[in-house]
């Protein structure tokens, strides 16, 4: 990611009736303002757009579908339940995930893209159990009382790009024969029991340096700019950075913060403020 842009911009954009995807808005400017209802009622291969808010409701992504939200910024998922997320299927993107009571997300099956994980009462990401191999691309996990990601029972874990540092443990742990195998991140790696950590190439653990303790840009001279996966791309088809910001599925689109929606005939016209972000 090479420029950041805070423009305040207006986006119309038309929904047709029948579409495949689903909008979620907690102040009810869509189909449902609960993420689970939406997806209990989602087909394989739809998509779920979450507007702004904070939803407060532990959810199970047990579908092939993609759950996008609105930005970490402005799109948050939290509970009190152990996990906020349990998933073992499709796709997840640009959300910040916590959870007051125990672990973010637990993952068998899928995929974690540009996400915040942060605040999490026990462990970011965790996977116990399930023969396939997730994978974790481009988040940042942060200040939870656990591991950043923690695996175990003789199970994997793919994970690329991903920064995970100043949780209480480790960034990256792998127990009893569990076995992480990351490329290009940044945080303290650690195993017990014979589990594995694949410290592989371009892993480093080191201050990313961040615009701030809320805004995670990259700042200039951050070792995370750059660094990532030379086979990913930004979207300015610059080398990858670690972290949110960086990556094929960092969300270049604006930032919706405040919407209005209209019915016309058979369409649905939504006009949006957005703010964009690089």
């Amino acid at each position: 990611m090479k420029n950041i842009l805070f423009a305040v911009i207006i986006v119309v954009f038309t929904i047709p009736a029948f579409s495949t995807i689903t909008i979620v808005d907690i102040n009810g400017a869509g189909q449902f303002t609960r993420i689970q209802l939406a997806i209990d009622n989602a087909l394989p291969g739809d998509t779920i757009q979450v507007w702004p808010g904070t939803y407060n409701e532990a959810i199970n992504i047990n579908k092939n579908i993609i759950l996008q939200g609105s930005g970490y910024e402005n799109t948050t998922i939290t509970s009190a339940n152990n996990p906020t997320i349990t998933m073992s299927n499709g796709l997840l993107k640009w959300f910040t995930i916590s959870s007051t009571f125990g672990n973010g997300i637990s993952i068998s099956n899928g995929q974690v893209k540009n996400c915040v994980i942060k605040g999490c009462a026990e462990n970011g990401i965790i996977k116990t159990e399930g023969v396939n191999t997730p994978y974790v691309q481009n988040c940042i996990i942060l200040n939870c009382g656990g591991h950043g990601i923690w695996v175990a029972y003789d199970v994997g874990l793919l994970v690329c790009n991903t920064i995970a540092r100043n949780n209480t443990n480790v960034g990256f742990y792998a127990y009893s024969g569990g076995w992480i195998n990351r490329s290009y991140c940044n945080g303290s790696a650690g195993s017990g029991y014979y589990g594995h950590i694949d410290n592989g190439q371009g892993c480093i653990d080191t201050d990313p340096i961040f615009v701030s303790s809320t805004n995670y840009h990259l700042s200039t001279g951050s070792p995370c700019y750059d660094s990532g996966q030379p086979s990913l791309s930004d979207p300015d088809g610059s080398l990858s950075d670690m972290g949110y910001f960086g990556g094929p599925d960092c969300p270049i689109f604006p930032v919706v913060y405040q919407m209005t929606v209209s019915p016309n005939g058979n369409n649905v016209n939504v006009q949006a403020k957005a703010r964009a972000n690089y």
